[in-house]
């Protein structure tokens, strides 16, 4: 049985995390996807982008977790999310996230606007819409 607390970064520098966490892989990471998605919070953080990498392999087990970002309250959070991950989703997983996007494309709060998450949010529906008229 894998200790799934054990496996998050200790700190913002913690790289080697990132191999024990990928090996450990989906489901055993289900306790902690809403942590792991917290390193992810700011991009410049040396453990954001390798995670991010990993995280976006996980498909649907993500929509949950990432819709709970794109309606909190951390704007920041949301735009590192969506440049690091969303836009980097299979369009099926995206699909699950197009209420939150719509919203956040449609009707954004204020911080939403100053960190740019609005457009953010356009751009993945751009691709969604567009990408779902291909297939």
């Amino acid at each position: 049985m894998i200790d799934a607390q054990g496996l998050l970064p200790r700190n913002k520098h913690d790289l080697d995390s990132i191999p024990r966490i990928v090996k450990a892989g989906y489901p055993a990471i289900a306790p902690i996807l809403d942590e792991l998605l917290d390193w992810t919070a700011d991009g410049n953080w040396p453990v954001a982008r390798p995670l991010a990498d990993f995280l976006v392999t996980l498909g649907p087990p993500l929509i949950d977790p990432i819709s709970r970002i794109l309606r909190g309250t951390d704007e920041t959070h949301k735009w590192h999310c969506m440049n690091l991950i969303l836009h980097k989703l299979p369009i099926e997983v995206l699909g699950g996230l197009e209420e939150d996007l719509r919203r956040l494309a449609d009707h954004p709060n204020e911080g939403d606007k100053r960190e740019e998450v609005d457009i953010e949010a356009r751009q993945a529906l751009f691709r969604l819409e567009h990408m779902s008229r291909e297939t």
